[in-house]
């Protein structure tokens, strides 16, 4: 999952849409979950979808997200003269900060964990691993030649496929017994519309991406980059070269995505599916059904859960987990107020630990 996340965060570096200047940028996001899981949200009336509204101005970006009411809930300003994240609670008028260097020494320690080398782990006793994982990292960008128009403007259709397979082997078997062994993955199905056209918001949306990665150091080339590459490419080869896919890809995702459809899935292979479903059955035949979820829920949870087994009975080699869809709702260009970037008056400064 480390992996994952960390080829995810390049992703994010080498074809995010969101930075203008000078820019006003709504969108929408609707986030649904599969399963029970999700019919629990929209029982409660929690999957409706989150409005966003950003603005770019000059060296500052500043993001706005509201409740299912729609009232102003937090804002995120990135500061890159004074060098500083700031986040904003508007409940409880609060905020924290955290400047680039901070930012940076996260990051370094984030990497530090990723490759092993935490002195805490080093000085704890080496011990057997009770299994070993292999894994294998595909990365494919389709440009399909279809297109469709978004708030007024033709985008071209481009899907973004990751697909993480890992083979779980046991390496400490009972005497007698042959080691087992599951494999699964996970797959990530990202759909974009691109608008590909010349306007100004995409020039200053380039210019600021290009602003703020050279300032936090990640920009290709810096010297921080070219570290954590090596250091990514020394405990993981496969990464590396699927990061290197991945910028070498990363030019038929350029362009203002219009709208993005993302779809996030396991799988498991059929010979490990099948040993789920039997060991599931097992524990189902003695297994009591609850009248409440926490004292919550009393006969929905049981009537739910049942139609659940009666619908699933084993477990599927694939498995949709959820789906989030962003779109545009409108973008316009113009001189923006300073004191769009500013924390507003009276808010209190808390410590990021306390907030």
């Amino acid at each position: 999952m480390k992996q994952f996340f960390l080829l995810s965060m390049a992703i994010i570096l080498l074809s995010s849409p969101f930075s203008f200047s000078d820019v006003k940028y709504e969108s929408e996001t609707q986030l649904n979950l599969e399963g029970v899981a999700g019919k629990m949200i929209k029982f409660f009336g929690a999957a409706k979808p989150v409005k966003t509204v950003e603005y770019y101005k000059d060296n500052a970006k500043r993001s706005d997200t509201f409740d299912k009411k729609g009232k102003l809930s937090n804002s995120q300003i990135i500061d890159m003269d004074k060098e500083l994240f700031i986040s904003i609670n508007h409940d409880d008028k609060s905020y924290t900060q955290m400047t680039f260097d901070e930012w940076g020494e996260a990051m370094k320690s984030a990497m530090q964990q990723f490759s092993g080398m935490e002195t805490e782990a080093s000085a704890e006793p080496e011990t057997e691993p009770e299994a070993t994982v292999d894994w294998d990292l595909k990365v494919n960008v389709e440009e399909t030649g279809e297109t469709e128009t978004i708030a007024g403007k033709k985008c071209q259709k481009v899907i973004l496929t990751l697909e993480m397979d890992a083979e779980v082997t046991e390496t400490n078997p009972e005497e007698g017994q042959a080691p087992e062994s599951a494999k699964g993955g996970l797959i990530v199905t990202s759909t974009n519309w691109l608008y590909k056209g010349g306007n100004k918001a995409k020039k200053e949306m380039d210019d600021f991406n290009i602003r703020l990665a050279k300032k936090l150091g990640m920009l290709p080339g810096e010297t921080s980059m070219k570290d954590m590459m090596a250091q990514i490419m020394e405990s993981s080869p496969q990464l590396g070269e699927a990061m290197e896919k991945i910028k070498d890809e990363g030019k038929k995702l350029d362009g203002l995505a219009m709208r993005v459809h993302t779809v996030y899935e396991s799988k498991v292979d059929p010979e490990t599916a099948q040993k789920m479903g039997d060991e599931q059955a097992e524990e189902d035949e003695g297994m009591e059904i609850p009248t409440s979820v926490g004292g919550l829920l009393g006969g929905f949870g049981k009537k739910m859960l049942k139609k659940k087994m009666q619908k699933d009975p084993e477990v599927k080699e694939r498995n949709a987990l959820m789906q989030s869809d962003t779109r545009v709702l409108g973008i316009t260009t113009g001189p923006l107020s300073q004191d769009l970037f500013t924390v507003p008056a009276g808010y209190k400064l808390v410590k990021r630990d306390d907030h």
